[in-house]
């Protein structure tokens, strides 16, 4: 019996890119590119979505969770990379402007421009 305690949200992912994945697990992995549930749900078994309990079903038992094994002893022997360096912090951005002023806006200038695209209606009272 393969111990399912092992399959962390990383085997899944990495399971699902492999060539010749299984089928159950290429419709997970779009559910999860689209945004309906992550790995971590899956992993945890939070996941309501059906396509992410077929991975639990007892047919998947005997045909993935084999190869999720092999996945997560692949995962486990190889030793844990050195942590990559912090980013650079983030340069500060310009405050956003307080909601009462408008300096920077105008109003009257574009009024006094023709209409520049040709589909509009030209007014000749323009500007009177």
């Amino acid at each position: 019996m393969v111990d399912a305690s092992k399959f962390t949200a990383e085997v899944f992912r990495v399971a699902a890119e492999r060539p010749g994945a299984s089928p159950r697990l290429t419709r997970a992995a779009g559910c999860v590119r689209d945004g309906k549930f992550s790995w971590e749900d899956v992993a945890t078994g939070t996941c309501e979505h059906p396509l992410a309990q077929a991975l639990f079903a007892p047919k998947a038992q005997e045909k993935l969770w084999p190869q999720l094994a092999e996945i997560a002893a692949e995962l486990e022997s190889v030793p844990e990379a050195a942590p990559a360096p912090a980013a650079p912090p983030r340069r500060a951005r310009k405050a956003p402007a307080a909601d009462d002023d408008f300096s920077e806006h105008t109003y009257l200038e574009d009024l006094a421009e023709p209409n520049s695209h040709p589909a509009w209606p030209q007014r000749r009272d323009r500007g009177r």
